[in-house]
């Protein structure tokens, strides 16, 4: 059946548009599907108090020791240091007093894997160090249940 060049066109177009018809359909019925939840991991956070003399040295030994030991590890996923606002900026955003102006948050894919970087030899090194610099520091632990999937 010969038909001229709008004709095929038209046809063209008519398919591709049935093609996206059924496309949309198949993503629309396995939307509803629930997904396989990934494994969030988990969270350690560490709160230290620092004196004033010795921040940047905490800061430092973070980024050239804590963070390099960290990487070694098995399930390890990522690490912040988080330093307190200024009292000012505190007192502006109306935010809870605390005593420790640093916090550190480990996050690992597992609790057996952070236990095996406590374990490590990596751990008897740098643990050390962070624990000289503060004054004060405690712990808590966390499971992740969910996460912002913007970030990576």
């Amino acid at each position: 059946m010969p038909c001229d060049r709008r004709q095929l066109f038209r046809k063209l177009a008519l398919a591709g548009s049935a093609s996206c018809v059924a496309v949309t359909a198949v993503r629309r019925s396995t939307a509803a599907l629930p997904a396989a939840a990934p494994r969030a991991g988990i969270l350690l956070q560490i709160y230290f108090q620092v004196a004033p003399a010795r921040t940047a040295e905490f800061e430092k030994m973070f980024a050239e020791s804590y963070v390099p030991a960290l990487r070694k590890q098995v399930g390890y996923r990522r690490a912040n240091l988080l330093r307190l606002y200024p009292s000012r900026a505190a007192k502006e955003i109306e935010a809870t007093p605390t005593e420790y102006n640093y916090q550190m948050e480990l996050v690992f894919d597992s609790e057996p894997n952070r236990q095996k970087w406590v374990a490590s030899k990596e751990h008897a090194v740098a643990w050390p160090l962070a624990m000289g610099l503060a004054e004060k520091f405690t712990w808590r632990g966390y499971d992740l249940v969910t996460r912002d999937q913007r970030t990576p």
